[in-house]
C-alpha cells in the first residue's frame, strides 16, 4: 500500500516536471491576457470546475477581479455578467467538453479572449483559444486511468503559477495580499512591521566590542534572547554575538573571562530595518544556506532592536 502511494506521488512529480519543460510562449501570452483583463472568468465542468473555482479564488486574493461561471448556467442567462475586455480561462482535461466549447463560442462573439488549460494539446478547445496551457499527464493515478487525480493536480499547478505570473506582471502581488488578508497568518506577516515586535530599549541586549565574554554571558542570561548586539560607543552595530558562538568558544577551550567579544563575534551580521515587514524578516532568516534565528534591527547604522524567528512565529499563531 505504501509502495503504491509512493509510486503515485512519483508519477505526479514526473508529470509536473514534464509540464515545466513544456512551457512555451503560450504561457507568456496567457499571462499578458490575464494581466490586461478587466475581469477574469474561469469555467469548467465536474472536477475541472473545482480547479476553475480555485483559480478565481486565488486571483481574487491577489485583487484581480475574478469569478467562476458554470458553463451550463452561463448558457442559460448567467453569461450576462460578461463584457468586452474580460478574459475567460477554460478548463477541460479532454479539451472536448461540449458545454465548455459552446460557452467559448458564445464569449468569443462578445470580444472576450480565452485561455485554455487542458491535458490534450490537439483538441477542440485549443483551436478556439487565444493561448493554450498544456497540462499533460502520462495517466491518472488509478489502475483504470479514469479517476481525475493527476490531471486535476496538473491543472491546479498550472492555474496557480498563471495567477501569480499575472499578478506579478501587474505589479500588485505583495500589495494585493497585504490588502486582501487583514486577518490570519498572511495578514500578520504582511501587515505588521519589525518595529512592532522587536526587542528594544531596556530589553535589547547589548555589549561593547571590548567587553569580555564573561560580561556578554551575563547580558545573554539576563535578557534571554539568545544573542547580544555588539555596538560601539555611538550605538553603531559592529557585530553580533550568539549564545552558540560563546558555547563553541568555551567548548574549544577558550577563556571567557579574559577574551573580548570582538575576538569571537560575527562581524557584519545580516540586519533588517525597523520598517520591514515580518514576512521580509522571515525570508531573510530562512532563505539562506545557513538559517538564522535572530536579526539585529538597524536604522541606518544605529542598532535599535533585535528580532527573533520565535517573535515572528508567535505573531502568526496569535
Amino acid at each position: 500500500m505504501i509502495q503504491t502511494a509512493r509510486q503515485r506521488i512519483t508519477l505526479q512529480i514526473e508529470s509536473l516536471e514534464g509540464i515545466a519543460q513544456a512551457l512555451d510562449e503560450n504561457f507568456e501570452r496567457a499571462t499578458h491576457l490575464l494581466s490586461a483583463a478587466n475581469k477574469i472568468v474561469s469555467t469548467g465542468l465536474g472536477k475541472s470546475g473545482f480547479i476553475a473555482r480555485k483559480l478565481s479564488a486565488t486571483l481574487s486574493s491577489l485583487r484581480m477581479p475574478s469569478i467562476y461561471l458554470h458553463p451550463v448556467d452561463a448558457l442559460h442567462g448567467d453569461s450576462g455578467i460578461l463584457e468586452a475586455g474580460d478574459c475567460m480561462v477554460a478548463f477541460s482535461k479532454s479539451g472536448e467538453t461540449p458545454e465548455v466549447l459552446r460557452l467559448i463560442d458564445h464569449v468569443r462573439g462578445l470580444g472576450i479572449c480565452v485561455v485554455a488549460i487542458t491535458s490534450r494539446l490537439n483538441s477542440a478547445i485549443t483551436q478556439r483559444a487565444d493561448a493554450t496551457l498544456y497540462a499533460h499527464i502520462a495517466s491518472e493515478l488509478d489502475e483504470l486511468n479514469l479517476v481525475p487525480t493527476a490531471s486535476t493536480t496538473a491543472a491546479l499547478v498550472m492555474a496557480d503559477i498563471l495567477a501569480l505570473s499575472a499578478a506579478e506582471h501587474r505589479g500588485v502581488a505583495a500589495d494585493a495580499l497585504r490588502a486582501s488578508h487583514p486577518g490570519g497568518a498572511i495578514g500578520a506577516s504582511l501587515l505588521r512591521l519589525v518595529d512592532e515586535v522587536m526587542h528594544s530599549g531596556a530589553a535589547l541586549p547589548t555589549v561593547t566590542p571590548d567587553a569580555t565574554l564573561k560580561a556578554a554571558l551575563t547580558e545573554l542570561s539576563q535578557k534571554g534572547l539568545g544573542a547580544v548586539c555588539v555596538n560601539n560607543n555611538d550605538g553603531v552595530l559592529v557585530g553580533l554575538l550568539t549564545d552558540g558562538d560563546v558555547r563553541r568558544f568555551v567548548q574549544a577551550g577558550g577563556d571567557a573571562e579574559h577574551t573580548s567579544v570582538q575576538n569571537v563575534m560575527t562581524t557584519s551580521p545580516v540586519t533588517i530595518s525597523p520598517g520591514a515587514t515580518l514576512h521580509e524578516a522571515f525570508l531573510m532568516m530562512e532563505q539562506r544556506t545557513r538559517q538564522l534565528s535572530v536579526l539585529p534591527v538597524v536604522d541606518g547604522t544605529t542598532c535599535v532592536g533585535l528580532v527573533r524567528l520565535h517573535d515572528i512565529v508567535r505573531v502568526n499563531l496569535t
